[in-house]
Order: C-alpha cells, then sequence, then structure tokens
C-alpha cells in the first residue's frame, strides 16, 4: 500500500509525446464520463419504460410467474418493488464492472478500439 502513495494520476502525462495517443491518465477521465453518462441513460430509459408499463397495462417490471395471485393488493406493490429493487441492482452491477474493465485497460495500456473509434466522438465532438 506504500506504493500508491508515490504518484497520482493527475501528474502523469496524458497524451504521448511522440505519438500523441491517450496513455492510460488520459483515458480515466474520459471513461469516468462515458460510464455516468451510461449508467445514467441506461437508469432514465429503464425506469421511464417500467414506469409506463406498471402504469398502462398494470403488469410488473419482468414477466415471471409467481404460485400467488399478485394481481391484488398488497402483492402487486409488493412485487413490484421487489423487482425495481432487483432491477437497480442488476444495473449498477452491470455499469460498474463495465467501467471497471475499462478502466482496467486503460491501466493495462490495452487498445480500446470500440471506445475510441465509437464512443468518444459521441461524448467528445
Amino acid at each position: 500500500m506504500d506504493l500508491t502513495d508515490s504518484f497520482t494520476w493527475e501528474d502523469l502525462p496524458t497524451r504521448d509525446a511522440e505519438t500523441g495517443k491517450l496513455t492510460a491518465a488520459g483515458w480515466i477521465p474520459r471513461i469516468n464520463k462515458i460510464s455516468m453518462w451510461a449508467a445514467t441513460a441506461m437508469i432514465l430509459f429503464h425506469t421511464t419504460q417500467s414506469t409506463v408499463r406498471i402504469v398502462t397495462n398494470h403488469e410488473t417490471v419482468f414477466i415471471v410467474w409467481y404460485p400467488f395471485d399478485w394481481t391484488v393488493s398488497p402483492f402487486y406493490e409488493l412485487v413490484n418493488i421487489s423487482q425495481v429493487t432487483i432491477s437497480k441492482i442488476e444495473l449498477s452491477s452491470i455499469i460498474s464492472y463495465t467501467s471497471f474493465n475499462l478502466t482496467e485497460r486503460a491501466h493495462c495500456n490495452i487498445p480500446l478500439p470500440f471506445v475510441s473509434s465509437v464512443l468518444l466522438p459521441l461524448f467528445f465532438s
């Protein structure tokens, strides 16, 4: 743990002096920004879509079978609350794993072709 005190990412150059390509220190802030936008977009879309389905069709977030009549109150509300909670946990785990994976690839200088060719022009034009 003592080695982590010897440097910070902010002190490192963000671009390679010879090639002009981004270094790991240059990728980290971009990955954070892309991850935040992706998380926000996924949560907003899922929340909107689920709310419309629940209000208009009297459905649940996920189509599943229960061994009881879930269409009557309070079971309907409890099923929806549990499914909304599970969906938020699933979205959080998907987004956090993707963000962690991209950050680790940047640390190890593994090329990020999809990120550099597709996502960056969307967020940093």
